[in-house]
C-alpha cells in the first residue's frame, strides 16, 4: 500500500513497487485493467495529420498575409512562432514512437516514426529511444539524459533555449549515449538521416526564397532554429522541475529527485502538451501505455488510493510557469 507519509513523492520511478496492489472501484485489479488497454492508432495518425495541417496552413497564410496588408516582417515573426510551435507539437510523437506505439509491429512503428516525425530533427527513433529510456531509468538523477529541468526558469533559460544552446547540450548528451549503445552501422544510418532532414529544411528555405517569399524563408529558419527548441525546453522543464527548490541549486552535481506533473485538459494541454505529455505523470507510471489510453488510465486510477498523488500533482501550464519563473 502507499506510504502516505511520502505523499510528496509522486512515485515517478517506483510505481511498479505497489501497482499490483491497486484495485479499482469496480473491484477489477489494476494490472488486469492495464493489460486490456490497446493503442488507438487511428487517433495517433489523426493527431499527426492535424499537426501537419496546422503547419501547412501557417505557410499558406504567411504567403498570403502581405497581400492583405500585413507587413512582411510582422508576418515573418508570427509565422516563425507558429512554425516553431507546430514542429514542437509534431516532435512530441517521436516519444510515442520510442515506446513502439505508432503501429502494431515494432519495425513498422519505427519506420512510420522516422518518415513522419524523426526527419524533422535529423535523427532516428532508434537513436532517440536509447536516450529516452535512460531518462526513465535516471529521472531526477544527475545522469538523466533529458536534463532541461535541471535549470531554473528565467530570462537566461529562455535565451539559451531560443539560441539553441540548450538543444546543443542535449544533442551532445544524446550523441554520446547513442555512440555507446548503437552499432556503427546504425550510427551511419543516423548520419544519413541527419543529412536528409537538413536537406529537406534546405529545400523549404531555398524554395520559398526562390519563389519570392523571403519572409517565409526567414520564418522557417527562425521557427526551426529558435522557437521550436524554446517550446521543447520549456515543456520539459514545466513537466519535471520542482517549484520548491532554490533556483541557484546546481542539479548537474546535486540530485533533483523525481518529480512529474499532471496537467488539466484544455487547448494548451492538447497542443503544447499533446501526444499525452499533459498526463506525463501517468506516462512515467506506465511507460508502455499509449497516450491514446491515458484518459482511461486516469479515470481508473481516480478510483484508487493514488488519486491523492494525482490531485497533488494536477495543475495547469500557466500556474506552473508562474511558480517556476524567477
Amino acid at each position: 500500500m502507499l506510504d502516505h507519509q511520502k505523499i510528496s513523492d509522486d512515485y515517478s520511478q517506483n510505481f511498479a513497487a505497489f501497482r499490483t496492489k491497486l484495485v479499482g472501484t469496480s473491484g477489477e485489479r489494476y494490472v488486469v485493467f492495464v493489460r486490456r488497454l490497446k493503442p488507438r492508432f487511428w487517433v495517433v495518425y489523426r493527431d499527426i495529420a492535424a499537426g501537419y495541417s496546422a503547419l501547412a496552413l501557417t505557410l499558406v497564410l504567411a504567403v498570403l498575409a502581405p497581400a492583405w496588408g500585413v507587413p512582411k516582417l510582422l508576418t515573418s515573426t508570427i509565422a516563425a512562432f507558429s512554425i516553431g510551435f507546430w514542429i514542437a507539437y509534431l516532435q512530441l510523437f517521436i516519444h510515442e514512437g520510442a515506446h513502439y506505439n505508432l503501429a502494431p509491429e515494432k519495425s513498422r512503428s519505427d519506420h512510420i516514426c522516422d518518415w513522419a516525425i524523426s526527419w524533422m530533427i535529423g535523427t532516428t527513433v532508434e537513436a532517440y529511444r536509447a536516450v529516452h529510456f535512460q531518462h526513465h531509468r535516471d529521472l531526477g538523477k544527475t545522469t538523466d539524459t533529458e536534463f532541461t529541468y535541471f535549470f531554473p526558469l528565467n530570462l537566461l533559460f529562455a535565451l539559451r533555449a531560443s539560441f539553441g544552446i540548450r538543444a546543443f547540450e542535449v544533442l551532445l548528451a544524446r550523441r554520446s549515449n547513442a555512440d555507446r549503445s548503437v552499432p556503427a552501422a546504425r550510427n551511419r544510418r543516423a548520419f544519413l538521416w541527419l543529412a536528409g532532414g537538413a536537406a529537406i529544411h534546405g529545400i523549404i528555405v531555398a524554395g520559398t526564397f526562390l519563389l519570392g517569399w523571403w519572409w517565409v524563408s526567414v520564418a522557417w529558419i527562425i521557427g526551426v532554429a529558435m522557437f521550436f527548441p524554446l517550446f521543447g525546453a520549456l515543456r520539459q522543464l514545466l513537466e519535471h522541475r520542482n517549484d520548491e527548490f532554490d533556483a541557484a541549486t546546481d542539479f548537474r552535481s546535486e540530485e533533483h529527485g523525481p518529480y512529474t506533473r499532471l496537467f488539466r485538459d484544455g487547448p494548451v494541454s492538447a497542443t503544447f502538451g499533446g501526444a499525452g505529455f499533459s498526463r506525463h505523470l501517468l506516462h512515467h507510471w506506465e511507460p508502455q501505455v499509449s497516450y491514446t489510453n491515458l484518459a482511461e488510465l486516469e479515470s481508473f486510477l481516480e478510483g484508487t488510493e493514488v488519486r491523492h498523488i494525482m490531485a497533488a500533482r494536477r495543475t495547469t501550464y500557466l500556474t506552473t510557469f508562474r511558480k517556476l519563473w524567477t
